[in-house]
């Protein structure tokens, strides 16, 4: 017993380090850059042994900004924009995890942590240099997207992968919904592509609280304002003329999906009910919940191939290995899904629900 606890300790002590990888001549060359202008970047370590050329991809999360003057604000910090990217990061947790034992699937794979700078979820495209108070905004997501999939595949044989897995979490979940089946199509060389969105089912929905959020209403500005209609699923958009940003929603994206994907989902989603909904009031967050649910169902599991493990714990993103349904966590259910093509874990319980946070089946 002591021994398996110093192992552990150890474990959690050590810290797997991601090196920045600055892209100073995409700005230029590919037009991708951050809502600043800056050059995008992204965070890669090195596989090893069996994961040698295996690649675990995750987009990072961190909203949008709903607004010329929201993004112009966003530009000024980290989310906007690439100036002050540490040169190192150390992640040894969740799906990066190093340990066979929390990451059975991608433990010892090449790992890539690509930054999130653009505000629209890797999807803009927009020629125009907008101004805010006669400061420069660029809407170029997808752009910055084509720049991380060269590099990766010049520099560290992306172009060679014999397994991939599309990640992300939160505005990054969302991303993997948009951008999963360009990535397939740009790795039709691999053996296997495969997605993994976590907390990136957001649905299309504007509170009807007096001044409620109205986040349907704003992530379409999002994807008019910044051109998106090129940087999503363009099976998506061939299904939607005349309604194009009905593809910035991953419930009306995820049908027309072709790559395989296992989908992180809480029920009771903490983001969607303060930002979506507008009310953490156990009535009305239940009826929100079986929306989500009922559209999830139909939408992303009306595809035989889709795995989802779905939760009915309060919160968002996170909590990897700590949500037990029918004695799976998410890593292992993502492993059986993974191998096996079989496997969707539903909590199916009544918010408020601590035992589902904490190992409750």
């Amino acid at each position: 017993m002591r021994a398996v606890v110093l192992l552990s300790f150890l474990a959690l002590a050590w810290s797997a380090t991601f090196d920045l990888v600055l892209l100073s001549d995409a700005p230029q060359k590919l037009g991708a850059m951050c809502l600043d202008g800056s050059a995008p970047a992204y965070y890669f370590t090195p596989g090893s042994g069996s994961g040698a050329n295996k690649f675990y991809i995750h987009h990072q999360g961190g909203g949008w900004c709903t607004s010329l003057e929201g993004c112009y604000k966003r530009s000024q910090g980290e989310l906007g924009s690439s100036k002050a990217y540490p040169k190192t990061m150390n992640m040894n947790s969740g799906y990066f995890s190093d340990s066979a034992a929390v990451n059975p699937t991608m433990y010892n794979w090449n790992k890539v942590y690509l930054r999130y700078c653009d505000g629209g979820s890797y999807s803009g495209s927009n020629a125009t240099v907008n101004h805010y108070e006669g400061h420069p905004v660029y809407y170029r997501g997808f752009h910055i997207l084509r720049a991380f999939l060269d590099s990766l595949s010049t520099a560290h044989k992306l172009n060679v992968a014999t397994e991939v897995v599309i990640s992300g979490c939160s505005a990054g979940g969302l991303a993997t919904y948009l951008h999963l089946d360009w990535w397939a199509q740009h790795l039709n060389h691999a053996k296997v592509v495969k997605g993994l969105p976590d907390s990136g089912f957001f649905l299309d929905y504007d509170s009807t609280l007096p001044k409620g959020p109205k986040y349907g209403s704003n992530m379409r500005w999002v994807f008019w304002a910044m051109n998106a209609s090129s940087g999503v699923d363009q099976d998506c958009i061939a299904a939607n003329k005349g309604k194009e940003d009905n593809c910035f929603f991953a419930e009306h994206t995820a049908p027309h999906v072709k790559t395989p994907f296992f989908a992180l989902q809480a029920e009771y989603d903490s983001w969607q009910s303060g930002n979506i909904l507008g009310t953490s009031d156990p009535a009305e967050l239940n009826a929100y919940g079986k929306m989500l649910v009922n559209r999830f169902n139909k939408n992303v599991l009306s595809n035989d191939a889709n795995g989802a493990f779905l939760d009915s714990c309060y919160h968002h993103c996170g909590k990897w290995n700590e949500i037990k349904i029918s004695a799976h966590t998410s890593s292992t259910a993502f492993a059986q899904w993974y191998t096996t093509g079989a496997g969707v874990f539903f909590q199916d319980k009544v918010y408020p629900c601590t035992a589902c946070c904490n190992g409750g089946q």
